[in-house]
C-alpha cells in the first residue's frame, strides 16, 4: 500500500500538470493559435470557434482515458509491475495528450488552405532574413555572477558531504559513494541553466516584424526574463540539493516521505517561476507588437507546430512557437541525432529497468550446500561461504526488524546492504520474506549474513545439517 501511495505521488501529477500545460498554449498569442499564423479575421471565425471546442473536448476526453488507465496501473499487488505499469502509463500519457493539439493544428492548416489566405502580403520566400539592425547590437550579459554562485551554491553539498559523513555517520545512512553520486548528480544536471544563458547570449535575434526596434526590444526582453529564470533555478536546485543532503542522513522511517516532500516542494516553485516567465514574456510580446504585422508565415517549417524542419536556416536552435524556451532545428543531423539517441536511449533504459525490476521479483531464490560452501542465488550467484569460514548459524522462525541501506526491498524480495536495529550490526541479506525460516550467518571475520530460499524444508535441511558437521 505504502508503495502505492508514493507512486500516485510521484507520477500522477504528470497528467494535471501536461493538461494544464495543454490548455495555455492552445490560446491565441501573437496570430498565431496551435502553431499556425493565422488569418485575416480567422480569429473570431466560425471555424476556429469550432476548432477551438473540438480541441477542448478532446484534451477532457483523453485526459479522462489517461486517468481511468492510471487507476487501472495501481491494481497489480506485485511491486514490479505495478513500477512498470506506472513507468508505461507515464511515457503513454505525456504521448498521448498531445494528439488534440497535432490534430487541432491539422484542422487549422486545412482550413486556412481552404480559404487560401496569406498573413502576409510578402512576396514567398524560402530564405531566412536577418535583421542587420537588430544583430549588431551589442548582448547584454546577464547575471552572469548570479548564476557563477548559485552553481558553487549547488556543487557545496557534494563537498560537506565528504565531510559530513565522517563526523556524522549513522549505520542505516547509504554508502558514501551512493550520496555522493546523487548529489554530484543533480549539481551537473544545474549546469544546463548557466549553458542555456550561455547560448541565449549568441543567439541571432529573432525576426518577427519588419521593425528593427521592436525585433531587437522584444529579443532584449525575452533574453532577460529566460536569464532571471535559469538563474532562479540555479539557486532553487541548489537549496534542493542542500535539502536531499539532509535527507541522506534521516533514519529510514522519514527519508522517504522527506525526499518526496522537498522533490514536491522543488516541482511546485519550479512551475511557478516557468509559468511567471512565461506569462511575463508574452505581456511583452502583446504590448510591442499589438497590431504589427508579422514579417512572414513560416508554418511549412513547423511540423505539428512544435518541431522546426527547415534546410535553409542556417540557424541549429530556434525559439518555440508555443510554450517557451527553443527547440532545435531538426533539418540539422547534429539535432536530428541528438534527438533520435536521446529517445532510443531513453526508452531502453525505462525497458532495462522494467526487465530488471520484473526478473529481480520473479526469479526465484535457491539456498544449497555443495563441496563445503554454503551458496545462495537469485538470477546470479549472490553469496558463496566457505564452511571453514563460518563461525555460527542461527535458524531463524520469523524476519528480524532490519531497515534498507542499499539494494532491493520488494514484498517477496529483500537483498543487499541491511541494518538490523534490534541486534545493531550490519547484515548482507538475500531472502523472500514470505517463505520462512531465514538462516542467520555469522563469518569469523565479522561479517553477518540473513540467508533465505524460496522452500522452508529446504533451508531447515541445511541448518540441521550445517549443525551436525560444526557439532565436535
Amino acid at each position: 500500500m505504502g508503495l502505492k501511495i508514493i507512486m500516485v505521488i510521484c507520477t500522477f501529477p504528470i497528467l494535471p500538470i501536461i493538461y494544464i500545460v495543454l490548455l495555455f498554449i492552445s490560446d491565441e498569442k501573437n496570430g498565431m493559435q496551435f502553431g499556425v499564423t493565422l488569418w485575416e479575421g480567422a480569429k473570431d471565425s466560425q471555424q476556429m470557434q469550432e476548432i477551438r471546442k473540438m480541441y477542448k473536448k478532446e484534451l477532457n476526453l483523453y485526459s479522462l482515458g489517461c486517468f481511468l488507465l492510471f487507476c487501472l496501473t495501481l491494481l497489480p499487488k506485485h511491486s514490479s509491475l505495478l513500477i512498470t505499469a506506472q513507468m508505461i502509463w507515464m511515457f503513454f500519457t505525456i504521448f498521448i495528450l498531445y494528439v488534440p493539439f497535432v490534430r487541432a493544428n491539422s484542422r487549422t492548416k486545412e482550413q486556412k488552405r481552404e480559404y487560401k489566405v496569406s498573413f502576409t502580403k510578402e512576396e514567398e520566400t524560402d530564405k531566412v532574413f536577418v535583421d542587420v539592425t537588430a544583430a549588431l547590437a551589442e548582448k547584454p550579459k546577464l547575471f552572469r555572477k548570479s548564476l557563477f554562485w548559485g552553481s558553487v551554491f549547488t556543487f557545496l553539498p557534494v563537498l560537506v558531504e565528504y565531510v559530513f559523513y565522517y563526523l556524522c555517520y549513522h549505520p542505516k545512512s547509504p554508502d558514501l559513494w551512493i550520496c555522493e553520486l546523487t548529489l554530484l548528480s543533480v549539481a551537473v544536471a544545474t549546469l544546463f541553466f548557466p549553458l542555456f544563458v550561455f547560448y541565449l547570449e549568441r543567439q541571432q535575434t529573432s525576426v518577427i516584424t519588419c521593425n528593427s526596434q521592436i525585433n531587437l526590444q522584444l529579443s532584449r526582453v525575452r533574453k532577460y526574463h529566460l536569464s532571471k529564470y535559469c538563474m532562479l533555478m540555479t539557486w532553487l536546485t541548489g537549496a534542493f540539493n542542500w535539502g536531499l543532503l539532509f535527507t541522506l542522513h534521516l533514519s529510514s522511517r522519514w527519508f522517504l516521505w522527506a525526499t518526496i516532500g522537498i522533490s514536491l516542494v522543488f516541482a511546485g516553485v519550479s512551475i511557478v517561476f516557468t509559468f511567471h516567465c512565461w506569462n511575463n514574456i508574452e505581456k511583452v510580446k502583446k504590448i510591442y507588437l499589438g497590431q504589427e504585422p508579422l514579417l512572414k508565415d513560416s508554418d511549412e517549417y513547423w511540423i505539428w507546430g512544435l518541431f522546426y524542419y527547415n534546410k535553409n536556416d542556417n540557424r541549429s536552435m530556434v525559439e518555440n512557437r508555443v510554450g517557451i524556451g527553443v527547440t532545435g532545428n531538426m533539418a540539422k543531423p547534429k539535432i536530428k541525432y541528438t534527438v533520435i539517441l536521446t529517445m532510443v536511449v531513453l526508452f531502453l533504459s525505462m525497458f532495462w529497468i522494467c526487465g530488471w525490476i520484473i526478473l529481480e521479483e520473479f526469479t526465484p531464490i535457491s539456498i544449497s550446500y555443495e563441496a563445503d560452501m554454503l551458496t545462495v542465488t537469485h538470477w546470479k550467484k549472490e553469496y558463496q561461504i566457505k564452511n571453514v569460514d563460518i563461525k555460527e548459524v542461527t535458524l531463524l522462525e520469523e524476519e528480524p526488524e532490519i531497515s534498507r541501506r542499499k539494494g532491493t526491498e520488494m514484498q517477496n524480495l529483500k537483498k543487499g546492504d541491511f541494518y538490523s536495529s534490534t541486534e545493531r550490526k550490519d547484515l548482507k541479506v538475500c531472502f523472500n520474506p514470505q517463505e520462512p525460516p531465514f538462516l542467520m550467518v555469522e563469518k569469523k571475520d565479522g561479517t553477518w549474513y540473513l540467508l533465505g530460499g524460496n522452500h522452508e524444508q529446504e533451508t531447515r535441511d541445511i541448518w540441521q545439517y550445517l549443525q551436525e558437521i560444526k557439532t565436535p
